[in-house]
């Protein structure tokens, strides 16, 4: 009995530091890792889904300059259509580069109306005119390490005119039209800050309806607001 007991532990002993051996040099690593990298995987990928769309919001006013109108016979009319603007874009921001969304603005134009050589002197003496235009907003950012994000924006759509002194006076009534806006900007933390052209065109009609003037006016626009 001794004896089968002295044989197996000495069996023991001569197999105990080979089996050490194995342990210490099996890959568990590898099955750490592959845990690990799993779960990591995982979480990435469902972080990068819920960053892929974001909502976003901007709270923009602003100011065009008064700018010309080019009648539809080629002529430049030199009127005061100076307007502060204020608007709201609400959209979704695809990526770090890309925002695409829908923009409402109020303008009110209030300049003198001077449109005596080009088409009849029977106009009100100011514009006194309250716009609403809405139009597709895009903006093209560049993403970068700081908190300035430089972007490239383009608006398309169209504007309609909810008041005037045009028919309150009786002279006819205005309508709006095309709507365009381009320009560049950056957004400083939850700022924004913007520059461009602006371009609208309008039509006047008499009070029978017939069209007294078709026009188109560019003019730089400048703007700062809140982004969410």
């Amino acid at each position: 009995m001794k004896k089968s007991i002295i044989t197996f532990i000495a069996a023991m002993c001569l197999t105990m530091p080979s089996f050490a051996s194995h342990i210490a040099h099996r890959p568990t690593a590898d099955i750490t890792t592959s845990v690990a990298g799993s779960y990591d995987e995982e979480l990435y990928g469902r972080n990068k889904h819920a960053r892929s769309i974001d909502h976003q919001v901007e709270v923009n006013a602003g100011y065009i300059t008064a700018g010309k109108l080019r009648i539809r016979d080629g002529n430049k009319v030199q009127t005061n259509l100076s307007r502060p603007t204020l608007e709201v874009v609400y959209g979704a921001r695809f990526s770090d580069f890309l925002f695409a969304g829908l923009g409402v603005g109020l303008q009110y134009a209030y300049g003198d109306c001077n449109l005596l050589n080009a088409v009849t002197d029977k106009v009100p003496e100011s514009w006194g005119t309250l716009s609403i235009p809405i139009y597709a907003n895009i903006k093209a950012y560049i993403p970068n390490k700081s908190v300035v994000m430089p972007y490239l924006c383009v608006g398309i759509g169209g504007s309609v005119v909810a008041l005037s002194n045009f028919s309150r006076e009786g002279y006819g009534s205005l309508r709006g039209g095309l709507f365009m806006k381009f320009g560049a900007g950056m957004t400083i933390s939850r700022f924004n800050f913007g520059l461009g052209m602006n371009s609208q065109s309008i039509k006047w009609l008499n009070n029978e309806g017939a069209t007294n003037m078709r026009a188109g006016n560019n003019a730089f626009y400048i703007e700062a607001g809140v982004v969410f």
